[in-house]
């Protein structure tokens, strides 16, 4: 695992050129986390394409935290990484507890783009379901509470 730096002075964006000159032939992913915690940065939609577009270069994965989408500060929208999903693989994991302010549930999602069909090739899809077939279930009243949720959410909120 290399850590690339994130630069304070362009609002903690990625150092696409430091993932670049990191990379090698053993990187198969980068993970981005947006909003970014503890520092709270918002990505832009641009800074998000050189993201999508380093990592199409390199031919790798982008894995995106996505747990605080609904908690944003300063004038920058939110911008989803799925919107490069058509174009290069994506892992996106999202969280019930951040998004509905339900802290302790720990009940997350998990949502892949494939365009090219390279995390089935990858065996990375059945790594995946294999976690999730032996990983422990969430707490019985968590999962009766989702639907209920999911139903009384305003479609705004989505």
């Amino acid at each position: 695992m290399r850590h690339y730096d994130l630069l304070p002075k362009k609002g903690w964006e990625v150092d696409v050129d430091a993932v670049e000159t990191l990379a090698d032939e053993n990187t198969a992913a980068m993970v981005i986390i947006n909003p970014g915690n503890p520092c709270w940065n918002v990505c832009s939609y641009e800074h998000l394409n050189k993201v999508a577009e380093t990592a199409r270069k390199l031919g790798i994965l982008v894995i995106a935290d996505e747990a605080y989408d609904n908690l944003t500060f300063g004038s920058t929208p939110y911008v989803p990484m799925r919107v490069f999903g058509l174009t290069l693989p994506i892992l996106t994991m999202g969280s019930i507890s951040k998004r509905w302010v339900v802290p302790g549930w720990r009940l997350w999602w998990l949502v892949t783009s494939d365009p090219n069909g390279l995390l089935q090739k990858s065996g990375v899809i059945d790594s995946i379901t294999g976690f999730l077939n032996i990983s422990s279930d969430p707490a019985t009243f968590i999962q009766a509470a989702i639907p209920q949720i999911l139903e009384n959410t305003k479609e705004d909120f989505f």
